[in-house]
């Protein structure tokens, strides 16, 4: 048995030590326990909305957050434990009494805090090296973990200004076009590049930080899926017709980025937007010029819909004033 639990105890620790590095440190997403924590948690508060109503989605990122620490602690407290269960006379008390299972896991629990209590003491010089590195590692543990999360908190600002930007841009899709066409030429110029700019900011946040996609707002004015939805069916409206010719070669830039954020949308978190379920072939969308353009729309209409669909929004809240 104590062969076996140093095996499944070092196992644990090296699958919680590269989630938590991967997660906090590559900036190329989570790692593959975050990753599920944050799909599980998230379906844990669909289910709170649908018995609370959508307050619940205020507790949406706060949620998943606490979970994927909650996990990583739980992963790197086991493992340690188990290793520490492999001899049982690896831990002692300061009167040299074998520490039962209990004191083990309280001497875990102290080494990982970095507390040095003293009350227990390791007997080997391997488990004093592995006592010395988990409370180094615990340090570095606590501090990496708050500086991810005050990143995450950095990306969801970014990602609530580019919400608001585009509410203010108008509550419709064919209220931004208006409101673009309205504008001084120079001014419209700068609101295209300002949201194309934000858009890029909030894809590489989201592709660092993917727990940011789980950040919802219980506002239907706040809520980023809504609105870059809007924002999307307005550039479609500006590029197939002629009232936008004149903004053009912004508007392209403006959809090349909104196409390489729903590109990541549809590689990460397909599982999550249940594409194959939309409804996109049966609403009856505004009549473009161009017929051309129906495939690309389709396609980018099904990764928008699953956006705001897990939000429990319709194309009807896209098109409809508040």
């Amino acid at each position: 048995m104590s062969g076996i639990f140093l095996f499944i105890g070092i196992i644990l620790l090296l699958i919680a030590i590269h989630d938590f590095f991967f997660t906090t440190l590559s900036g190329s997403g989570t790692g593959f326990v975050s990753r599920n924590i944050s799909i599980l948690s998230d379906k844990i508060i669909q289910f709170c909305v649908k018995i609370f109503g959508r307050k619940a989605y205020s507790y949406n990122g706060l949620f998943v957050n606490l979970m994927i620490l909650f996990f990583w602690l739980i992963l790197i407290w086991g493992g340690l434990f188990l290793v520490y269960t492999s001899n049982p006379e690896a831990i002692t008390n300061s009167s040299g009494r074998v520490a039962n299972h209990w004191e083990r896991l309280y001497f875990t629990s102290y080494t990982l805090s970095t507390l040095g209590m003293g009350n227990f003491t390791p007997t080997t010089a391997i488990f004093e090296m592995v006592t010395g590195a988990f409370s180094f590692f615990g340090f570095i543990f606590f501090t990496s973990s708050m500086t991810y999360f005050l990143s995450v908190s950095s990306a969801l600002v970014n990602k609530r200004t580019l919400s608001k930007s585009i509410h203010h841009m108008g509550k419709t899709p064919q209220d931004i076009v208006n409101n673009i066409l309205s504008f001084e030429s120079s001014f419209s110029y700068q609101q295209i590049s300002e949201l194309q700019q934000l858009v890029d900011k909030h894809s590489v946040n989201h592709h660092a930080y993917p727990v940011v996609h789980f950040y919802r707002q219980s506002e239907k004015k706040d809520s980023l899926s809504l609105n870059i939805a809007r924002l999307d069916e307005a550039v479609s409206i500006l590029l197939y017709s002629e009232k936008g010719e004149k903004y053009k070669e912004e508007l392209k830039l403006l959809r090349s980025s909104m196409s390489g954020f729903l590109d990541d949308m549809e590689k990460n978190f397909a599982s999550n937007l249940s594409l194959k379920k939309t409804t996109v072939d049966s609403y009856d969308f505004p009549a473009l010029d161009e017929k051309e353009a129906s495939k690309e729309l389709r396609k980018r209409r099904n990764i928008m819909e699953g956006l705001f669909r897990s939000e429990n929004f319709t194309w009807e809240d896209v098109f409809a004033k508040s």
